[in-house]
């Protein structure tokens, strides 16, 4: 056997890891984005939404700030849509705090009411965020009508990607499915 065939098989291994982790980079790190708008047009168009609030979304166990940090992204891009006006989450956290509302995401009807008038909104955005990390980070939001207590519409997403920074994969994540929510809202 030749000295350049000995060369180029001992070469060979580690062109083929490159490969592969480039393989592996390019289609097999990446968390499949997937998006779950649903909403209910009519009663969309018939409760006249015009001014919500968005509350701190629920957040997993492992990483306490992850509602607040998802919650506050959903009213940057919501916002951008020029659909709603928002409440302040200033005032909104006062008022919570103030009243001593507990778990936002379990209200019943009267209380939904009683909070919209304190804030005066004619909506509320609850959300959770089910998980937080660069490999999978997915999140539910919905509109809930101060009024009638039904869910108008409501969004649910997922994404990640291993080699980018967390802060990256949430904002684009939650920025897609803002974007897809206003399309089908339309």
């Amino acid at each position: 056997m030749s000295l350049r065939r000995q060369k180029s098989r001992k070469w060979s291994p580690a062109f083929w890891a490159i490969g592969l982790l480039l393989i592996f980079y390019l289609f097999g790190c990446a968390a499949k984005t997937a998006s779950r708008p649903s909403v209910n047009r009519s009663l969309l168009d018939q409760e006249n939404i015009k001014r919500v609030a968005v509350l701190t979304f629920e957040t997993p166990v492992n990483d306490p700030q992850a509602g607040s940090h998802i919650s506050k992204l959903f009213e940057s891009y919501l916002l951008q849509t020029n659909r709603y006006q928002i409440a302040e989450r200033g005032e909104i956290e006062k008022v919570l705090k103030e009243r001593g509302f507990g778990k936002t995401s379990e209200m019943d009807k009267a209380t939904l009411r009683q909070l919209g008038e304190l804030l005066q909104v004619d909506g509320l955005v609850l959300g959770a965020v089910s998980h937080y990390n660069r490999f999978n980070f997915g999140f539910t939001a919905r509109l809930v009508s101060i009024k009638s207590g039904l869910v108008l519409w409501s969004i649910s997403q997922t994404g990640g990607m291993i080699f980018r920074p967390l802060s990256q994969v949430a904002d684009e994540t939650v920025q897609l499915a803002v974007k897809e929510l206003q399309a089908k809202i339309r």
